[in-house]
């Protein structure tokens, strides 16, 4: 599948924020990008993230469920008495089409999904490059080099990390985050650093971060 799995190192990281200045980046140049949050928890259906990316994006909500309960997939579906069909999940998942399609994930990379399934499990399944988002705190070094490792060993190509400076308030750790953060993943890992982001500046900072990531 053609475009880019955005998956975090933990939950509340930024991945819908990247997913919208993404979305709305590729719109800029003239693209026709679909936004999908495939399974979502903690609201109504269709979830706000779902509607984010895809306000973004310029579409309807694109989401096979979502359930109230903010827990993983797997257990928001349990205590809403529901069984996710891996089949049919993954039919309705492959039959998303996008120029690019954004694929945005739930909490981390072993996040399950299923009874059968993770995060991991859906981006192997994908094959898509993968884009990892990490708030930038206390912590995050080792979130990222794992998420990284574990990105790696599934054969995965890492399309590139966006550091969120926008999760917490500033301070000197941050800095040193991303110094370091670079030096570990080495060339071959693209980072961005994306800071506060609104409405009005999406598209900016979309393009920041397609700029950095060399797409």
């Amino acid at each position: 599948m053609k475009g880019f799995f955005i998956t975090g190192t933990d939950t509340e990281v930024g991945k819908t924020m990247v997913t919208a200045c993404l979305s709305a980046a590729f719109k800029s140049r003239g693209r026709n990008p679909t936004a999908v949050k495939p399974l979502a928890t903690g609201s109504a259906p269709p979830g706000e993230d779902a509607e984010t990316i895809s306000a973004a994006a310029g579409h309807p909500p694109k989401v096979f469920a979502c359930f109230p309960e903010p827990a993983s997939p797997e257990r928001a579906a349990i205590e809403a008495n529901i069984e996710l069909d891996d089949e049919g999940f993954m039919n309705w998942m492959r039959a998303q089409r996008g120029d690019p399609l954004l694929v945005e994930g739930v909490g981390g990379w072993a996040v399950p999904l299923t009874s059968s399934l993770t995060v991991e499990d859906l981006a192997m399944r994908l094959s898509m490059p993968v884009i990892i988002v990490a708030a930038n705190r206390l912590g995050m070094l080792n979130h990222t080099l794992l998420t990284a490792e574990a990105v790696r060993s599934c054969g995965l190509p890492i399309a590139g990390v966006v550091i969120n400076n926008g999760a917490e308030p500033a301070a000197p750790i941050q800095q040193w985050n991303i110094a370091d953060i670079k030096r570990w993943l080495g060339p071959g890992v693209p980072t961005a650093v994306m800071g506060p982001v609104t409405a009005n500046t999406r598209v900016q900072t979309g393009r920041q971060i397609l700029n950095a990531l060399g797409l």
